[in-house]
């Protein structure tokens, strides 16, 4: 069991991170449908407002509560989301809300912590009705997988990028969840569960970005080639821990080494596209939303390391 404390630290960092990634979810949905499907694109911009309402809510809870780890990891934003905001609504013409970014970045900067007790009334709300959207939104992508893997829908993204995301919300959901029980993760095999999770969103991380390279960046497609090569294995590694978990402490310091390198490649991924050097059809928000993930799952393993 976790302290009022820690519950309402814990429940704010999390929803801080993952509150994000599901509005860029949408965003990332809806930008990839044709004109046809415009009724499917305004449902998912409904979900990103929604989105952005509950982080909204988050960020004005979050002052001088959150830890000074998690402000400077560059897992809630980096120096190049609000650009990358700013030029994926130009590129899309979808809204994006980006005073909530400029309030996160000056809450970064300040960099403050205080214990805070009297939030979790609060806190709890916000997690109940983040698990209740998340639920929902899951229902809806679910539904707009079947009708493209039917041949009833297109996209101009990957259906397996679209049960990706699906799986990261469902992710979210059992860690919501944990925190509304007062509980976290800490025992062996949640630990193991956790490292095979994120590898494999590393690893088609990588792969995506394989696939949305243009052709001539042969380079780079290589080295994401790697990527995704070398984080299979590392998900296989990591799925025998089930088997071995003494071995946890190595697959963990191979995940940080691996990680990392991949974080790095992302990085400069992410400012090759924002400055008009990579040629892709990566929005450059999407660039910013991986290189985020990345730096969360690194905090993460070196907390438990």
């Amino acid at each position: 069991m976790i302290t009022n404390e820690q519950y309402v630290r814990l429940s704010l960092e999390f929803n801080l991170f993952f509150l994000r990634i599901a509005k860029e979810h949408a965003i990332f949905a809806a930008a990839s449908l044709p004109p046809r499907d415009k009724a499917i694109q305004q449902q998912l911009l409904a979900v990103k407002q929604n989105y952005e309402t509950l982080l909204q809510r988050a960020v004005s809870l979050s002052h001088n509560v959150i830890s000074k780890e998690v402000l400077t990891s560059d897992e809630i934003v980096t120096e190049l989301t609000l650009p990358a905001e700013e030029a994926t609504e130009f590129l899309t013409g979808l809204p994006i809300n980006k005073s909530i970014t400029k309030e996160e970045l000056n809450m970064v900067e300040a960099a403050k912590t205080r214990a805070e007790t009297g939030l979790s009334g609060e806190v709890s709300r916000l997690n109940n009705e983040a698990l209740t959207l998340t639920n929902r939104t899951i229902a809806f992508l679910n539904n707009l997988y079947r009708n493209i893997s039917e041949c009833k829908a297109f996209s101009y993204t990957y259906p397996t990028m679209l049960h990706h995301v699906t799986e990261e919300s469902k992710f979210a959901v059992m860690m919501l969840t944990k925190l509304q029980n007062k509980d976290t993760i800490d025992s062996v095999k949640e630990l193991i569960e956790l490292e095979v999770f994120w590898n494999h969103i590393m690893e088609e991380h990588s792969e995506f970005i394989r696939g949305y390279l243009d052709p001539s960046e042969k380079q780079l497609f290589e080295t994401a080639n790697d990527f995704a090569k070398k984080l299979e294995l590392l998900v296989e590694r990591t799925l025998n821990l089930q088997q071995n978990p003494n071995l946890l402490p190595e697959i963990t310091r191979e995940s940080i080494n691996q990680v990392t390198e991949l974080r790095n490649f992302k990085k400069q991924g992410a400012e090759g596209i924002l400055a008009c050097e990579i040629k892709s059809i990566i929005p450059p928000l999407l660039a910013d939303h991986v290189l985020r993930e990345a730096n969360h799952y690194l905090r993460l393993l070196n907390s438990v390391k």
